[in-house]
């Protein structure tokens, strides 16, 4: 791989530096391993592919087929990757990025094959019981994933994973407890106080530097597995969402921070987790209400505070009916409500602009509680 690729955090340091020098490592390293599992190879795709690098197609003679394949869609994937072989190289569509009014619509091929999962359910509980039958992220498949790892007591040890199909600069998975937590989507504040207390140390007090994030869907946010799970990234000098430029604006106090999204809200770098875990709180018992069911939330930690967002469930008939007839987009998880919407299966110059921007601002609308 070549440096040249890789880009450069924002107020990049020495933590931030050595967390993304072993995501570069790890990337390195697998496509030489034998016996991968196929999933693997899509992720390495996917991965390089986001960065501007294709991979080697011979890396598919290396992958142990005999494991089988972890979902349905891995082989259709694979079989795309087929497709596109050409001069030893997996020539895919880049990654890009177009703005459509205050929006960016961002067009990533292969996030067109991610499956699904949790993410279209209608009737998903924010509070789901964990499934070990289903895909989660305990299974050995999953464990060439993991580049990193650290232990911040004797009961809480957090895994960082590739995201399988990315869609932001060295984005990953944030999984405590990985091999043995079982722990569902669903945040409790007192019972995971450990968990919310590692997840903002890392942002705000671990030196990353500015251009950290660390992201949540809740279920019926469109959370695709239910096995407990944040999204980090980086901002880089020439790559940030739209939210950022509303939270510049913003004085920092606690409250409503003004942007697209009605009702979302920000908490200071003051109030930190305590603040946090009076938002999930406040949710789940809203969700609890015997008819107030059509509930679910994101957030956004920052180092400079937290952004939240409050929004009806996935399965919200208005919603949903709308979601329909968007051909841009799959579902409004955390990174829309960030303002960037992911376009899987469509160039975005093939669409009417002012008309897809109506939908994307109805869609937030009628998601708004």
């Amino acid at each position: 791989m070549k440096a040249k690729y890789w880009v450069k955090p924002r107020g990049v340091t020495r933590k931030s530096d050595e967390l993304i020098r072993a995501f570069q490592d790890k990337l390195k390293e697998l496509p030489k391993e034998p016996k991968l599992p196929p999933g693997m190879a899509i992720a390495l795709m996917a991965n390089l592919n986001f960065h501007g690098q294709d991979i080697d197609a011979e890396v598919f003679n290396r992958l142990n087929y005999s494991c089988g394949f972890e979902t349905p869609d891995d082989p259709v994937v694979l079989g795309e990757a087929f497709k596109r072989i050409s001069d030893g190289k997996v020539r895919i569509d880049q990654t890009t990025r177009t703005r459509i009014g205050g929006f960016v619509l961002q067009y990533n091929f292969l996030r067109g094959y991610r499956p699904r999962r949790g993410a279209r359910k209608m009737d998903i509980a924010l509070d789901e019981p964990f499934d070990r039958r289903r895909f989660n992220y305990a299974i050995k498949e999953c464990d060439p994933e993991k580049f990193a790892s650290r232990r911040y007591d004797r009961n809480l040890t957090v895994d960082f994973l590739f995201n399988r199909y990315p869609f932001a600069p060295y984005h990953f998975l944030w999984i405590p407890n990985r091999k043995k937590g079982r722990h569902n989507q669903c945040l409790r504040p007192k019972k995971d106080d450990a968990i919310l207390k590692a997840a903002w140390s890392l942002v705000a007090e671990e030196g990353l530097g500015e251009g950290i994030r660390l992201c949540c869907n809740s279920n019926g946010a469109h959370a695709s597995v239910n096995h407990l799970h944040l999204q980090g990234f980086f901002l880089t000098e020439t790559w940030e969402p739209p939210i950022e430029d509303f939270i510049r604006k913003h004085d920092g106090t606690s409250g409503c921070l003004q942007c697209y999204f009605p009702g979302t809200g920000w908490i200071s770098k003051s109030e930190g987790v305590e603040g946090l875990k009076g938002f999930i709180g406040q949710m789940n018992r809203r969700y609890h209400k015997r008819k107030d069911k059509n509930i679910a939330y994101h957030f956004c930690m920052t180092p400079k505070g937290i952004v939240c967002f409050p929004r009806k469930h996935q399965g919200d008939k208005g919603y949903f009916a709308l979601l329909e007839k968007a051909a841009f987009t799959t579902g409004y998880a955390f990174f829309e409500m960030l303002g960037e919407i992911i376009s899987p299966t469509m160039d975005v110059s093939l669409f009417d602009q002012e008309r897809t921007l109506r939908q994307i601002e109805n869609l937030y609308r009628v998601l708004s509680i």
